[in-house]
């Protein structure tokens, strides 16, 4: 990820990319040919120690996060984090209240609220075009990271990759979770479940089903996905879906029938990254930036659905062979979801 934000803000004029701090010394080689001029350390004291920085980006694993938060807060810094914001409950709360207390800046990315297609369709919302909001449906489901590639530190898939459309559901809804039902299945006999499907209803009676898995066709001989948000309001309904290319809104409301197709845009960095500079320009915190708050509440359900999920019958399907062969086929695999990542 600290790749992913590097890229973006040195495409921006906002941004000057001081430092780049890895505790790897192959990443640290690595980003040195990357990032010519930029000072590359193994210790990020140094750069909270530097009174010329004013911003730091913590993209980590999230069991450095919070000590990294503190610091960071100490040292007089505005953050940027990725998510989860600590690893575990307990301690994302405590990096909720250190951040609240404090009048630096800081933000989370929570990406799909910096999506164009996102805020789209809640601007059509916001007009009365669908009538009253009643029904969220979410899905999201790749072949993406097996079990094993690099969930395990922020937990099974629903919560690294599903705690997203959890934040996504609760921001269209403008409320907090009231109740919820949650089936979950372990896949190819994994001990935890990579694959989950929740429903149940906010405070303001606004319905809810969300569907995350790493599931779909791992082993297909052209890999697929289904990926789609479809709203439905009293009087009329909203949907996007994606191929990770291209986004299609389709906004059918009472005065007006819409058909949106414009690039996906990824995970929306550069959005994040400007509007955090400008929110420090102007003074003014931009009101799309999602705060610490809003990633541990993510963070909390994605964990109180797959917690319920275990209270009902959780079936095994599929082998740990089948498993062996799926990773054994993403070490090679070229042309896929969820690649993982090669460094020339």
């Amino acid at each position: 990820m600290g790749g992913f934000y590097f890229e973006q803000m040195r495409k921006s004029p906002k941004w000057e990319v001081a430092y780049i701090c890895d505790t790897s010394a192959e990443t640290r080689k690595y980003a040195q040919k990357k990032a010519p001029g930029v000072k590359i350390v193994s210790e990020a004291q140094e750069i909270f120690d530097d009174p010329e920085v004013q911003v730091v980006g913590l993209f980590a694993l999230a069991d450095s996060r919070r000590e990294q938060i503190e610091k960071a807060f100490a040292a007089g810094k505005h953050v940027i984090a990725e998510k989860p914001i600590a690893e575990n409950q307990i301690n994302e709360w405590k990096v909720v209240e250190l951040a609240e207390k404090s009048r630096l800046l800081s933000t989370v990315n929570l990406y799909l609220r910096n999506s164009w297609y996102h805020q789209a369709i809640k601007e059509f919302i916001s007009r009365g075009e669908i009538g009253e909001l009643a029904i969220i449906r979410v899905c999201h489901m790749t072949p993406g990271l097996a079990p094993g590639e690099g969930h395990e530190y922020e937990g099974p898939a629903f919560h690294d990759c599903g705690m997203h459309y959890v934040d996504i559901a609760r921001w269209y809804a403008g409320s907090e979770f009231r109740t919820w039902h949650a089936q979950a299945l372990r896949m190819w006999n994994y001990k935890d479940p990579w694959w989950l499907q929740c429903h149940g209803t906010f405070d303001n009676g606004v319905v809810f089903d969300i569907t995350q898995g790493h599931v779909y066709g791992q082993l297909a001989k052209d890999q697929t996905h289904n990926s789609y948000i479809d709203i439905i309001g009293s009087k009329g309904i909203a949907r996007m879906t994606h191929d990770f290319k291209t986004a299609v809104v389709e906004l059918h409301g009472v005065t007006q029938t819409l058909r949106i197709e414009k690039p996906y845009g990824g995970k929306n960095i550069d959005v994040l990254c400007r509007r955090f500079a400008e929110s420090l320009e102007t003074g003014v915190r931009d009101r799309h930036l999602p705060q610490f708050r809003d990633a541990a509440i993510a963070s909390e359900y994605a964990w109180r659905f797959l917690e319920d999920a275990r209270n009902h019958d959780m079936p095994a399907i599929g082998t740990l062979e089948e498993l062996d062969a799926i990773r054994e086929r993403r070490r090679t695999m070229t042309n896929g979801y969820g690649l993982l990542h090669k460094r020339n």
